[in-house]
Formats: structure tokens, sequence, C-alpha cells
């Protein structure tokens, strides 16, 4: 890292605001789902999903305006205002029973997140050569992580207590004052480490399908986030499914959503610091990504084997794990040495459209053979998930693997 006195202040304070946002984030994360649950089936959270691709095509061309007309710095703090506002006011609206608020809660909430976390990471690889990102990922996303698990314990004490609703406006009011410390780490960097060195000519400018054609490690990034977020989609859906039958009353499950996302961001936690640093250091980046897949494998074999709450909540679990450690962690590195244009538009274009609208894609794939041939079986998640699973495999090991201490 250059001029380490001046920038390592500039990544813990903006790695505080990231911990602010993530702790604001599991707790309406939860709750929106809770609250979507008692308002709607299960079967309908295919619907929502498919709503999310449009949402993010929208975001992200309004984040890619913002950075083109104000600068990474104030893109930065309107995105957290304005999620923390907009949570705040579709939970008023459910809590009133306004039609449609509890899907337009719980499609913000799958999508703010990832605008607020990929400009966080895009800041922080400005900074970082390829060795510094292999040394303090880990330890950046552990810290990050414990305003995770903080957010899911505080849901689950707090839900039976003030009601599903208020655990939403409390992660609105933690997600907007992010902001103030987000202003003081861009001060710390100074605005020549977040100058755009490429203004967008045209529309297709503002997502940076140029470079996702052309970039070898662009393009086969985008192909991992569809299949590592195809097997998501496919494990929460089945998980879902399967605690609706099991929890159908929303405050417990309000709590046991808490308490079960405060457990994935534990574990994860643990992997980041453990394990993220010592991997990272001892093996090429695409040997972990190709690995990561075939954990997946195992357990989606055990979910396909014995499709039941337990098990299908540990292949989720498993899943969210590995992916808020291992994955993010291995995945960033490969940023590093990328120019501003791929670091903050096709950053964005992969990592938050890409990530968020594949779930759309698939839901909608779902829904469509659930039309055609009626409730599609539980064993049907996971089988197609460790198909994913083999296609991301081959992917990650064509992945060009940067130099150790590769520059912009």
């Amino acid at each position: 890292m250059r001029d380490r006195p001046r920038l390592l202040p500039a990544v813990a304070t903006l790695t505080a605001a990231a911990t602010m946002a993530l702790m604001g984030y599991e707790m309406a994360r939860s709750a929106a789902s809770s609250i979507f649950l008692a308002h709607n089936s299960a079967s309908r959270l295919t619907e929502a999903l498919m709503l999310v691709p449009p949402v993010m095509i929208a975001l992200t061309l309004a984040i890619s305006w913002l950075l083109h007309r104000f600068g990474p710095p104030a893109t930065y703090a309107l995105t957290l205002i304005v999620s923390g506002l907009i949570l705040a006011a579709a939970a008023y609206a459910a809590r009133r029973n306004i039609p449609g608020s509890a899907f337009v809660l719980y499609i913000f909430a799958q999508a703010y997140i990832v605008l607020i976390v990929e400009q966080s990471w895009a800041f922080i690889n400005s900074l970082f050569t390829t060795d510094d990102g292999k040394r303090w990922n880990g330890i950046i996303i552990a810290t990050t992580t414990a305003g995770s698990v903080t957010g899911g314990v505080l849901t689950g004490l707090l839900s039976v207590r003030i009601g599903s609703e208020q655990i939403v406006v409390c992660a609105a009011v933690l997600t907007a004052a992010a902001a103030l410390l987000s202003r003081r780490a861009f001060r710390q960097a100074g605005p020549e480490r977040t100058a755009a060195d490429r203004q967008p000519e045209r529309f297709a400018d503002h997502f940076a399908w140029d470079l996702l054609r052309s970039d070898p490690t662009l393009g086969r990034l985008a192909l991992i986030v569809v299949a590592s977020q195809s097997i998501s989609v496919l494990f929460d859906i089945a998980f879902h499914r399967s605690l609706q039958a099991a929890m159908p009353l929303q405050e417990p499950r309000t709590a046991f959503l808490g308490y079960f996302w405060g457990g994935v961001n534990a574990v994860a936690f643990a992997l980041q610091l453990g394990l993220c640093p010592r991997l990272l250091r001892r093996f090429q980046v695409r040997h972990i990504l190709a690995a990561i897949p075939l954990f997946y494998g195992a357990a989606a074999v055990a979910g396909f084997a014995v499709p039941l709450l337990p098990v299908l909540g540990a292949a989720f679990f498993i899943s969210k794990t590995v992916d808020y450690s291992v994955f993010r962690a291995s995945k960033e590195v490969l940023y590093v040495p990328l120019p501003f244009t791929a670091r903050y538009r096709g950053k964005l274009t992969i990592d938050a459209l890409i990530y968020r609208s594949t779930k759309g894609v698939v839901s909608a794939l779902l829904s469509l053979a659930g039309l055609v041939a009626g409730v599609l079986p539980l064993r049907l998640y996971p089988l197609l998930a460790a198909v994913f699973g083999g296609f991301w495999n081959r992917i990650s090991l064509r992945l060009p693997e940067p130099g150790p201490t590769a520059k912009r």
C-alpha cells in the first residue's frame, strides 16, 4: 500500500462505515423476509425476485450517473442516505398494510446492500496492491462481518418485543448514519485516489459492457457470479419453502432468521480471520475459486438426498458462510490491478447488477417451470445447484492470475 500512514486510516474509516451498513442490512434482511412471508406465500418469492433485475438496472444506471456527475465520495454518501429513507418508508407502509409494500421492502432489501458493498470495495481496491489485498481482505471482511453478526443477534433479541417493521426502521437509521464515516474516509484518502479516468459516452458505457466482453478477468468473473448466484437462489428458495412449512408464525420466524444470519456471519467471521489470509498466501486465486463450487456440490448432494429443513438450512448456511468469506476475499484480489472503469462501473455491473439480477432470471425460469409442471419438487433445487457448481469450477480454472505486486 502506497502512502501507508495516510491510506490505512482511510481504509479503517471506510470499513467502519461499511460495518454500520451491514449491521443494518442484517436487521433489514431478516425482517423484510419475514414481513414478506406474513403477507404472501413462499411461492411468491420467485415473483418478487423476478422484479430484482429491472430494479438493479435502474439503480446501477443511477450510480453510474452519480459517479459521473458528483464523483465517488458523494455517490457513496447519497447511496447510504437514500437507502435508509427508502427502507424506513417501506417499513412504515408495510405496517399500515399498504398493498405491495411488503414486495417493495423485500425487493429493495435484496438490491440496496450490494451497491453499498461494491462501492466500498471499489474504494479499498483503489488503495491496495495485490499483496495488500491478500494480506488485508480477510481482516476487512471479518471486521464488517462483526457488524453483521451484531445485527443478526439484535434482530433475534428485539423482533418479538418491537416488531419486524421497527427492526427495519432501526436498520434504516444505521445505514443513513454510516454516511458520516464515509465522507471522512474519502477525505483521508485524498481526491486523487478516487478520480475517474474515463467518463461514459454511450449508454452501454455506464455498465462497462465493452470491458466485460474484452477483459479476460471481468468476463470470467461475470460468469462465476452468474453461477454462484444461481446456486444461492436455488438454496434460498428451498430453505424458505421448508422454513415456512416448519415455522408459520411471523415473529418467531423473524427471530429464527435473525439467529440464523447471525450464525452465518459468526462462522464467516472465523473463516475470514483464520482461513482466508492463509489460503490467499498459499494458493493461486483461481484454484481457490475453483474449489468453492466443489464444496457447494457436496452440500447440494446432501440436500438432494434429504430435502428437509435441517439439511436444506445447513446447505444454505454453508453456501453463505463461504460466500461471505473465502469467495469474497479471493474475488476482490482480482480487481486490484484494474483501472477505474473496471473497478467501479465494471465491478458494479458484475457484483451488483449481475449478482442480484441472476436471482431474478433464475426465479423467472423456475416460475415458468412451475406454471408448466406444477409445484416443483424440493429435490430439484439442490440438484440444479450441483450442475451450476460444475460450470463454475470449469470457468474458474481459466482465470488469469494477478502478479503479487500488481498495481494500476
